[in-house]
């Protein structure tokens, strides 16, 4: 791994931080605009009349859940194994059931690496940093940045991965059934 001030860190980190502006600036156009019709604005007045007076009600948005280190275990497994085209069998077990069924190939398919997980050389990776998109109590969602190593013609890249819990208990289990590169706008060279 890099040292914290060297450039590699900072490039990943620069990265991460502009994903993080856009996916904002997403959210923040999706809340403002996203709904044109009164049916949330009529629902809020009827909340604010039926409370007491001098009440106010302000809905929190819920806190995600911690993250279990199971989740994240899988997470780093599947994007060697499967991102990365590591070990394709490894991949397929780690991928859950919708994944395959999206993917609409057999076993055999999948093996031959012709599959719709896109690729990302980990062969020179230097490191991954996860941010938690979202978690609940069996579902979880995670932004990863990966920074390849000196020398990788490889460009840092920032991915969505999302996994599902799967059975009860001592059975339960974390199952990919999300990959996707992160979209962003590119910024402009300053200088």
């Amino acid at each position: 791994m890099s040292k914290p001030g060297s450039s590699a860190v900072v490039r990943a980190f620069m990265w991460v931080s502009a994903l993080v502006l856009v996916a904002g600036v997403i959210a923040f156009i999706t809340v403002r605009l996203g709904s044109s019709d009164d049916a949330g604005t009529q629902a809020s007045e009827t909340q604010a009349q039926e409370l007491p007076d001098g009440a106010s009600f302000t809905p929190e948005a819920p806190k995600p859940l911690p993250v279990p280190s199971e989740a994240r275990k899988v997470a780093g497994e599947f994007i060697l194994a499967g991102a990365g085209r590591e070990d394709l069998k490894k991949a397929w077990q780690l991928a859950h059931p919708s994944m395959k069924r999206d993917c609409d190939c057999t076993y055999e398919e999948w093996l031959t690496g012709n599959i719709p997980i896109v690729y990302y050389p980990t062969d020179s990776l230097e490191g991954a940093s996860f941010a938690v998109d979202e978690s609940t109590e069996r579902r979880v969602v995670l932004q990863v940045a990966l920074v390849p190593g000196k020398g990788s013609d490889a460009e840092p890249q920032a991915f969505y991965i999302g996994l599902r819990a799967v059975g009860n208990g001592d059975k339960l289990r974390w199952l990919v059934d999300y990959w996707a590169p992160i979209a962003a706008t590119p910024l402009p060279q300053v200088g």
